[in-house]
C-alpha cells in the first residue's frame, strides 16, 4: 500500500474537522443592543435609534413596521435608515410632521443564512411644541392644618411637562427634596405641600415653574395660587377634601408617587 493511499483517510478526517470547525464558527443573528421600547423626541432635536447586532455571516439589518412587518425606507428630510442599523429622525419643521412616520411602531430585524430575529417594539412619537398655560388655584384651609397647592397642567402636554419648582412672590424658590419635616415639600406629583398653615401664609402667593422634558423649556404658571385661611371658632370634625374622595391613581412603573390624606379639622 502506497504512502498516498495511507494519507487519504487522514486527509479526509482533517477535512471533515476543518469543515465542522467552519460550520461551528457560524452563528445566527443576535441583537446585542436593544432599542428602547418608547422613544419620544422634539421636532427641534430629532432622534437616533440604535440597533446593534452580531452573527456570522454578518447579518443584514432592516427596520420594519411592527403591525405588518413591512420594511421601511428613507423619507427625505424626515427618516433615514443607516447602513449600521441606526434609524435616524432628523429635526423637522412643524408643518412637515407626518403621522405615519412620526407616530409609528417599529422593529429592528436582523437576518443571515441561519435565521431572522426581531427587536422589541419601538413606539416612536415626535412632538411639536404647543403653547400651554399652567394654572394654580386658590385653596381654602383652616389655620394650623396642612394644605396642598396643585399645578394644573393641560392634558395635551401632561405627558411631557412636569413641575420643576415652586416660586413664591417674595422670590423664594422651592425645589423637590427629601426634607419631609420642613414647612414646604414638593411631592413627586409636583404638588406643593404646606405644613401648619399660619395667618402669615395668607399674604403669600405661589406659582409653579414647569419644564418640558423634550425641549427643556421652562415657564411659570399663568396664575398664582393663594391661601384663604379661616380661624377655627369651634371644634370641627375631620373632613376629607371633596376632590380627594374615591380617586384612583394610575402611575407608570418605575416612577415615584405620594399618597396624600387631605383632611382638615380642629383640633
Amino acid at each position: 500500500m502506497g504512502t498516498n493511499t495511507m494519507l487519504w483517510p487522514i486527509l479526509l478526517i482533517l477535512s471533515l474537522l476543518a469543515l465542522q470547525t467552519a460550520v461551528c464558527e457560524e452563528s445566527g443573528p443576535v441583537i446585542v443592543e436593544e432599542p428602547d421600547n418608547r422613544v419620544d423626541f422634539s421636532n427641534s432635536t430629532g432622534a437616533n435609534i440604535h440597533c446593534s447586532v452580531r452573527g456570522h455571516p454578518k447579518p443584514t439589518v432592516v427596520w420594519v413596521k411592527a403591525d405588518d412587518g413591512t420594511a421601511i425606507g428613507d423619507v427625505p428630510g424626515l427618516r433615514k435608515v443607516l447602513s449600521n442599523g441606526t434609524l435616524m429622525f432628523p429635526p423637522f419643521r412643524a408643518e412637515d410632521y407626518r403621522q405615519e412616520v412620526h407616530a409609528q411602531v417599529y422593529r429592528c430585524q436582523a437576518t443571515n443564512p441561519h435565521g431572522t430575529v426581531h427587536s422589541r417594539d419601538v413606539h416612536v412619537r415626535a412632538v411639536v411644541p404647543q403653547l400651554y398655560s399652567a394654572e394654580v388655584l386658590t385653596e381654602y384651609v383652616i389655620r394650623g392644618n396642612s394644605v396642598i397647592l396643585k399645578c394644573n397642567i393641560p392634558s395635551f402636554v401632561a405627558d411631557f411637562v412636569s413641575v420643576q419648582a415652586w416660586v413664591a412672590d417674595d422670590g423664594t424658590i422651592i425645589y423637590p427634596s427629601h426634607n419631609y419635616d420642613g414647612k414646604y415639600l414638593v411631592l413627586p406629583s409636583g404638588e406643593l405641600h404646606i405644613r401648619s398653615v399660619s395667618s402669615e401664609d395668607g399674604f403669600k402667593s405661589y406659582k409653579c415653574r414647569t419644564v418640558h422634558r423634550l425641549t427643556q423649556e421652562t415657564r411659570l404658571s399663568a396664575t398664582a395660587g393663594r391661601l384663604v385661611i379661616s380661624a377655627p371658632f369651634s371644634s370641627e370634625s375631620p373632613k376629607v377634601a371633596e376632590d380627594a374622595r374615591g380617586n384612583i391613581l394610575i402611575k407608570r412603573s418605575g416612577t415615584g408617587f405620594a399618597l396624600t390624606c387631605r383632611v382638615q379639622g380642629f383640633p
